[in-house]
Parts: C-alpha cells; structure tokens; sequence
C-alpha cells in the first residue's frame, strides 16, 4: 500500500454524444464507460446505435454500464455492440457475476459511505475489478467524493477503480490515494458542461496530469 501503481489508468463515464465522445477517445483514455440505465440523464439505451463505437480506437475499452439487468439481456447488449467489458452498479449476486464473467471481464461497483462494504470478501473470484464509489441514495453519481483513506484498509487481491468525485483538481490534492490494487481513475460529472456532455478541454489537463504522475 506504499506505492502508487504504475500507469494508472483513466476511464471516463457517461459518454453520450458521438461528436463528443470522439473528441475525448482522441485524448486516449484507457476506458469509455456508456450507461444502460434509463432513469439517468446519461442513459445511452435508445442512443447506442447511434454512437460509431466501431470507429474507436482499438487499444481503448468499451465498458456497458448496467444495473440489475437480467443476464441475458446484459450479454445480448455487451455482444451486439462489442463492448469488452462489464460494470455492474445493482443488487448482483456473485453468482450472477460470474455467469457474466465467463464471456467478458466483470467490474462490479461498491457504494462506499463510513466504510468499506463488508462482503467485498464474496465477489474476490467472480470479478476482474472493483469499483469504489460514493454513496448516494439512488442509482448514479453525486458528484461528491467519499474518504479515500478509507480505501488504506482495503486488503483484497482485487484491482479497483476510483470513483466519486473525482474532478480536475485530483491530481493537486496534496494528498492522493496511494494503494498496490489502485487500478483507474473513474471520472464524470465534475468534467461535464452537461449531463453527458464533456469539456474535452478540462479532460486533456487531467490526464496529462494524471500521466505525468506515473
């Protein structure tokens, strides 16, 4: 827990508009992350075909952001679309993750308030990734951050994404999460002029940051 991991990754969340989301894949983020959940502002399920994600560069992976679907809905719309990944933010079972988890790799998120959930132990062999992000009392971001430090407790063997908050001053805060299993940055919210709409701009001086750290 003494080093922050080499190369740390960046997906950003919540795409929605094809102009948009090819400005930002030519910032070279590692992941892209599209929601399939209606209620929220940045639902892409009736939008999907109308994104040119075959028109993305090869090397950044195509994450389907899904809540409580059932599973073969969640793999008809992970084949259909090419997506490479899997980030669940519901009620999944372990065994629900790794039924997915036998055709694409799974992220499964955590909502992370006072501490950290206590049955992370239940999903260690059924998930590629975790992701730890704020609590909030429905389904989708805050915006807000949680205490990271929290995460200094976390002793699993499975990778994570951060979440929750993070905006363009992260890479100045004088005191960034260091952890061995810190995977990606998770952003959204605090880089949108809009919901699902990104400031390519705001985006570019991020990972440059973030970059110029490893």
């Amino acid at each position: 827990m003494t080093q922050f991991v080499k190369s740390i990754k960046v997906k950003v969340c919540g795409i929605t508009d094809p102009v948009n989301m090819m400005e930002i894949a030519a910032l070279q983020p590692d992941y892209l992350g599209f929601i399939f959940y209606p209620p929220s502002p940045r639902d892409v399920t009736d939008k999907i075909k109308d994104l040119p994600l075959d028109g993305l560069p090869i090397n950044i992976r195509k994450v389907a952001v899904m809540l409580n679907q059932p599973v073969e809905e969640a793999l008809k719309i992970t084949k259909e679309f090419g997506f490479d990944l899997v980030q669940l933010h519901g009620t999944e079972s372990p065994d629900y993750c790794k039924a997915l988890q036998k055709h694409l790799p799974v992220i499964k998120a955590f909502a992370v308030k006072d501490s950290l959930p206590e049955n992370l132990g239940e999903y260690e062999n059924c998930c590629d990734f975790f992701l730890f992000d704020t609590k909030a009392q429905k389904p989708g971001g805050t915006g807000l951050s949680f205490d990271h430090r929290l995460l200094l407790e976390y002793e699993g063997n499975t990778p994570f994404f951060l979440s929750g908050g993070i905006g363009p001053d992260y890479p100045n805060l004088s005191n960034p999460l260091h952890h061995h299993l810190l995977y990606a940055l998770d952003v959204n919210s605090r880089f949108e002029i809009q919901p699902g709409i990104k400031d390519v701009k705001k985006l570019g001086n991020f990972m440059k940051k973030i970059r110029e750290t490893d």
